[in-house]
């Protein structure tokens, strides 16, 4: 991917609420709006189901939608979660938030769009701090945002100091897991925290790529099938 921080002008966020110096790894914001392209249009049809499905028997509904993603997947996962807040629920000039509807979803039922929640798996920090603190207190407000990280992926050890060279910072909080088990040290951390925990070691036992697709008990990662 293109590694270099660049104007955070394709979060479909309105201009004049996205800070001057926003700024977000290129290739990371190029892949979202590709990926974002595809999912809306199945996200509408969901929606639309839902839609049908429901209106015979209540005027209101909340949906709860999650956005989840591993490595490049935790990235996108969470930059679509921002174009779902701008196409489903539209932050006004004075703050407010408004619920949007596409046309093409029927109008019998009413919906409650709530904030996404955002939980990742071995992400990495995609923009810098000024864009960090735009989007968990604005394009995401209201939205739960985990980071689930463990010491022994290599790709989190290896890009650690050049994340913190660049500038780069987590959206939300990070959350040390288990690689082999579902297992979290702390729980009922608020999400508005952002914890920045010191690694040192990392670098020095993180070394088997195999561990970066190691989470919580479960391989996410490619597998070979012998027939």
């Amino acid at each position: 991917l293109k590694f270099k921080l660049v104007p955070a002008t394709k979060l479909s966020q309105n201009p004049n609420n996205l800070p001057p110096d926003a700024a977000i790894h290129e290739g990371f914001q190029d892949a979202s709006l590709g990926l974002w392209k595809v999912l809306c249009p199945q996200l509408i049809n969901i929606l639309d189901d839902k839609n049908q499905v429901t209106s015979a028997e209540s005027k209101e509904e909340n949906l709860e939608v999650v956005f989840t993603g591993h490595s490049l997947g935790a990235a996108t996962a969470l930059l679509c979660s921002v174009h779902y807040n701008s196409y489903f629920r539209r932050k006004d000039s004075d703050g407010a938030t408004t619920i949007t509807k596409h046309d093409t979803i029927a109008k019998a039922t009413i919906f409650s769009y709530s904030a996404p929640t955002i939980v990742t798996f071995g992400g990495p920090k995609l923009c810098n701090t000024i864009l960090a603190q735009y989007l968990r207190t604005y394009a995401l407000e209201g939205s739960q945002i985990l980071h689930l990280v463990h010491d022994k992926d290599p790709i989190l050890a290896n890009n650690q100091k050049l994340w913190d060279s660049l500038g780069f910072e987590n959206v939300g909080v990070e959350m040390e897991c288990d690689p082999n088990q579902v297992a979290l040290p702390h729980c009922g951390v608020d999400e508005t925290e952002i914890k920045k925990k010191k690694r040192p070691f990392l670098g020095s036992v993180a070394w088997n790529i195999v561990d970066h697709c190691n989470y919580m008990g479960v391989f996410i990662g490619p597998r070979i099938f012998m027939s």
